[in-house]
Protein backbone atom coordinates (compact mmCIF):
# COMPACT_ATOMS: atom_id res chain seq x y z
CA UNK A 1 0.00 0.00 0.00
CA UNK A 2 1.30 3.44 -0.90
CA UNK A 3 2.14 6.02 1.77
CA UNK A 4 -0.75 8.21 0.65
CA UNK A 5 -3.28 5.46 1.30
CA UNK A 6 -1.72 4.74 4.70
CA UNK A 7 -1.88 8.43 5.66
CA UNK A 8 -5.48 8.70 4.56
CA UNK A 9 -6.39 5.58 6.53
CA UNK A 10 -4.71 7.05 9.61
CA UNK A 11 -6.55 10.32 9.17
CA UNK A 12 -9.89 8.57 8.87
CA UNK A 13 -9.15 6.58 12.01
CA UNK A 14 -8.16 9.66 14.01
CA UNK A 15 -11.14 11.75 12.89
CA UNK A 16 -13.58 9.97 15.16
CA UNK A 17 -14.25 12.33 18.05
CA UNK A 18 -17.73 13.66 17.29
CA UNK A 19 -20.00 12.37 14.52
CA UNK A 20 -20.13 9.46 12.10
CA UNK A 21 -18.92 11.19 8.95
CA UNK A 22 -19.46 14.53 7.30
CA UNK A 23 -21.22 14.97 3.98
CA UNK A 24 -22.28 11.31 3.49
CA UNK A 25 -25.38 10.08 5.28
CA UNK A 26 -24.91 9.85 9.05
CA UNK A 27 -28.30 8.44 9.99
CA UNK A 28 -28.68 4.83 8.82
CA UNK A 29 -32.33 4.57 9.82
CA UNK A 30 -34.38 2.77 7.19
CA UNK A 31 -35.23 5.11 4.32
CA UNK A 32 -32.91 7.96 5.26
CA UNK A 33 -31.11 9.10 2.09
CA UNK A 34 -28.43 11.54 0.95
CA UNK A 35 -27.49 12.74 -2.53
CA UNK A 36 -23.95 14.02 -3.15
CA UNK A 37 -22.78 16.08 -6.14
CA UNK A 38 -19.22 17.36 -6.43
CA UNK A 39 -17.68 19.50 -9.16
CA UNK A 40 -13.99 18.56 -9.37
CA UNK A 41 -10.97 19.74 -11.33
CA UNK A 42 -9.14 16.49 -11.99
CA UNK A 43 -5.50 16.15 -13.02
CA UNK A 44 -5.11 12.87 -14.92
CA UNK A 45 -1.75 11.13 -15.39
CA UNK A 46 -0.66 7.85 -17.01
CA UNK A 47 2.52 5.92 -16.18
CA UNK A 48 4.07 2.88 -17.81
CA UNK A 49 7.49 1.21 -17.80
CA UNK A 50 8.90 3.78 -20.22
CA UNK A 51 7.10 7.07 -19.76
CA UNK A 52 4.86 9.28 -17.65
CA UNK A 53 2.32 11.61 -19.27
CA UNK A 54 0.39 14.35 -17.47
CA UNK A 55 -2.77 15.29 -19.36
CA UNK A 56 -3.60 18.38 -17.33
CA UNK A 57 -6.70 19.42 -15.41
CA UNK A 58 -10.29 19.30 -16.57
CA UNK A 59 -13.59 19.79 -14.75
CA UNK A 60 -15.54 16.63 -13.91
CA UNK A 61 -18.45 15.54 -11.74
CA UNK A 62 -18.61 13.09 -8.81
CA UNK A 63 -22.01 11.84 -7.70
CA UNK A 64 -23.40 9.44 -5.13
CA UNK A 65 -26.52 8.19 -3.34
CA UNK A 66 -26.62 6.59 0.12
CA UNK A 67 -29.72 5.03 1.71
CA UNK A 68 -30.08 3.68 5.24
CA UNK A 69 -31.35 0.14 5.80
CA UNK A 70 -31.63 0.24 9.58
CA UNK A 71 -29.65 -1.72 12.18
CA UNK A 72 -26.56 0.43 11.43
CA UNK A 73 -26.44 -0.65 7.77
CA UNK A 74 -26.66 1.43 4.59
CA UNK A 75 -26.15 0.92 0.87
CA UNK A 76 -24.35 3.31 -1.45
CA UNK A 77 -23.66 4.00 -5.12
CA UNK A 78 -20.85 6.34 -6.23
CA UNK A 79 -19.80 7.34 -9.74
CA UNK A 80 -16.80 9.23 -11.05
CA UNK A 81 -15.65 9.93 -14.60
CA UNK A 82 -12.27 11.68 -14.56
CA UNK A 83 -11.66 13.19 -18.01
CA UNK A 84 -8.41 14.86 -19.03
CA UNK A 85 -7.53 17.58 -21.48
CA UNK A 86 -5.76 16.76 -24.74
CA UNK A 87 -1.99 16.37 -24.49
CA UNK A 88 0.89 14.93 -26.52
CA UNK A 89 0.71 11.29 -25.52
CA UNK A 90 3.53 10.06 -27.78
CA UNK A 91 5.79 11.44 -30.49
CA UNK A 92 8.42 9.95 -32.80
CA UNK A 93 9.88 10.56 -36.25
CA UNK A 94 6.80 9.11 -37.95
CA UNK A 95 3.82 10.35 -35.95
CA UNK A 96 2.50 12.40 -33.06
CA UNK A 97 -0.47 11.40 -30.92
CA UNK A 98 -2.61 14.10 -29.30
CA UNK A 99 -4.79 12.23 -26.81
CA UNK A 100 -7.01 12.50 -23.77
CA UNK A 101 -7.64 9.81 -21.17
CA UNK A 102 -10.75 9.00 -19.12
CA UNK A 103 -10.82 6.96 -15.92
CA UNK A 104 -14.33 5.77 -15.05
CA UNK A 105 -15.25 4.21 -11.71
CA UNK A 106 -18.48 2.94 -10.18
CA UNK A 107 -18.85 1.80 -6.58
CA UNK A 108 -21.58 -0.36 -5.01
CA UNK A 109 -20.97 -0.42 -1.26
CA UNK A 110 -22.52 -1.75 1.93
CA UNK A 111 -21.75 0.46 4.93
CA UNK A 112 -21.81 -0.41 8.61
CA UNK A 113 -21.63 2.11 11.44
CA UNK A 114 -19.34 0.77 14.14
CA UNK A 115 -20.42 3.59 16.46
CA UNK A 116 -21.42 7.24 16.15
CA UNK A 117 -17.82 8.10 15.27
CA UNK A 118 -16.73 5.76 12.50
CA UNK A 119 -18.12 3.64 9.66
CA UNK A 120 -16.56 0.90 7.57
CA UNK A 121 -17.64 -0.37 4.18
CA UNK A 122 -17.06 -3.04 1.60
CA UNK A 123 -18.32 -3.47 -1.91
CA UNK A 124 -17.65 -3.76 -5.61
CA UNK A 125 -15.70 -1.16 -7.57
CA UNK A 126 -15.85 -1.28 -11.38
CA UNK A 127 -13.23 0.64 -13.35
CA UNK A 128 -11.98 1.11 -16.86
CA UNK A 129 -9.84 3.59 -18.78
CA UNK A 130 -10.29 5.00 -22.28
CA UNK A 131 -7.84 6.80 -24.55
CA UNK A 132 -8.90 8.83 -27.59
CA UNK A 133 -6.14 10.10 -29.87
CA UNK A 134 -5.70 12.05 -33.10
CA UNK A 135 -2.61 10.74 -34.87
CA UNK A 136 -0.72 13.14 -37.16
CA UNK A 137 1.81 11.69 -39.62
CA UNK A 138 4.98 13.54 -40.57
CA UNK A 139 4.89 12.21 -44.16
CA UNK A 140 1.71 14.14 -44.87
CA UNK A 141 -0.66 11.17 -44.70
CA UNK A 142 -4.21 11.94 -43.53
CA UNK A 143 -4.54 12.04 -39.75
CA UNK A 144 -6.33 9.19 -38.00
CA UNK A 145 -8.55 8.90 -34.92
CA UNK A 146 -7.84 6.07 -32.52
CA UNK A 147 -9.94 4.99 -29.54
CA UNK A 148 -8.84 2.29 -27.10
CA UNK A 149 -10.69 1.06 -24.02
CA UNK A 150 -9.51 -1.33 -21.31
CA UNK A 151 -11.66 -4.20 -20.18
CA UNK A 152 -13.88 -3.34 -17.22
CA UNK A 153 -12.28 -4.61 -14.02
CA UNK A 154 -14.41 -5.62 -11.03
CA UNK A 155 -12.68 -5.46 -7.66
CA UNK A 156 -13.72 -5.98 -4.06
CA UNK A 157 -12.78 -2.97 -1.95
CA UNK A 158 -12.71 -2.20 1.77
CA UNK A 159 -12.81 1.22 3.36
CA UNK A 160 -13.21 3.35 6.46
CA UNK A 161 -14.63 6.85 7.08
CA UNK A 162 -14.12 9.16 10.06
CA UNK A 163 -14.72 12.78 11.00
CA UNK A 164 -14.32 15.41 13.69
CA UNK A 165 -16.35 18.49 14.60
CA UNK A 166 -14.53 21.78 14.01
CA UNK A 167 -17.46 24.02 14.96
CA UNK A 168 -21.21 23.70 15.51
CA UNK A 169 -21.93 23.40 11.77
CA UNK A 170 -18.45 22.57 10.43
CA UNK A 171 -16.95 19.09 10.18
CA UNK A 172 -13.65 17.74 8.84
CA UNK A 173 -13.67 14.26 7.37
CA UNK A 174 -11.47 11.65 5.70
CA UNK A 175 -12.19 8.48 3.76
CA UNK A 176 -10.08 5.76 2.16
CA UNK A 177 -10.93 2.68 0.11
CA UNK A 178 -8.47 0.05 -1.08
CA UNK A 179 -8.68 -2.89 -3.49
CA UNK A 180 -6.23 -4.93 -5.52
CA UNK A 181 -4.14 -2.44 -7.55
CA UNK A 182 -6.57 0.37 -6.67
CA UNK A 183 -6.65 3.12 -4.03
CA UNK A 184 -9.20 5.89 -3.54
CA UNK A 185 -9.03 8.47 -0.77
CA UNK A 186 -10.16 11.97 0.10
CA UNK A 187 -10.03 14.51 2.92
CA UNK A 188 -12.32 17.50 3.26
CA UNK A 189 -14.42 19.97 5.22
CA UNK A 190 -18.23 20.18 5.29
CA UNK A 191 -20.30 23.24 6.24
CA UNK A 192 -24.05 23.17 6.91
CA UNK A 193 -25.57 26.01 4.88
CA UNK A 194 -29.28 25.21 5.32
CA UNK A 195 -31.38 22.53 7.02
CA UNK A 196 -30.38 19.17 5.46
CA UNK A 197 -27.97 20.87 3.01
CA UNK A 198 -24.15 20.92 3.32
CA UNK A 199 -21.43 22.54 1.24
CA UNK A 200 -18.25 20.45 0.90
CA UNK A 201 -14.66 21.17 -0.09
CA UNK A 202 -12.34 18.18 -0.44
CA UNK A 203 -9.20 16.82 -2.08
CA UNK A 204 -9.44 13.42 -3.75
CA UNK A 205 -6.93 11.07 -5.31
CA UNK A 206 -7.49 7.69 -6.92
CA UNK A 207 -5.12 5.40 -8.76
CA UNK A 208 -5.73 2.29 -10.87
CA UNK A 209 -2.71 0.11 -11.64
CA UNK A 210 -1.92 -2.55 -14.25
CA UNK A 211 -4.48 -1.56 -16.87
CA UNK A 212 -4.10 -2.86 -20.43
CA UNK A 213 -5.68 -1.69 -23.69
CA UNK A 214 -4.87 -5.06 -25.25
CA UNK A 215 -3.06 -3.56 -28.27
CA UNK A 216 0.45 -4.69 -27.39
CA UNK A 217 1.52 -1.58 -25.48
CA UNK A 218 1.72 -3.38 -22.14
CA UNK A 219 0.28 -2.37 -18.79
CA UNK A 220 0.06 1.14 -17.40
CA UNK A 221 -1.24 3.03 -14.37
CA UNK A 222 -3.79 5.88 -14.37
CA UNK A 223 -4.18 8.37 -11.53
CA UNK A 224 -6.62 11.25 -11.05
CA UNK A 225 -6.45 13.88 -8.32
CA UNK A 226 -7.93 17.27 -7.58
CA UNK A 227 -9.94 19.62 -5.38
CA UNK A 228 -13.73 19.31 -5.38
CA UNK A 229 -16.61 21.62 -4.42
CA UNK A 230 -19.99 20.06 -3.81
CA UNK A 231 -23.30 19.86 -2.00
CA UNK A 232 -25.03 17.13 -0.04
CA UNK A 233 -28.80 16.99 0.37
CA UNK A 234 -30.29 14.71 3.05
CA UNK A 235 -33.89 13.67 3.43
Amino acid sequence: MKKTAILAMAAATMLTTSVGFASPLNDYSAGKTSIDLTWRQSDVKTTDSEDEVSFGKKHNLDWGVTTGLGNNFAIQYNGYNAKSKDAVSWSNVDETGIAHVDLKTQEFNVLYKLNKNVSVYTGLVRLKAEENANISYTDGSPSEFESNTTKTKNKIQFGVIGSTKLAEKTTAYAQVGVASNFTNWKVGVSQEIAPNVEFNVDYRRLKAKKLDFGIGDGEFDVSAKGVGFGVTYKF
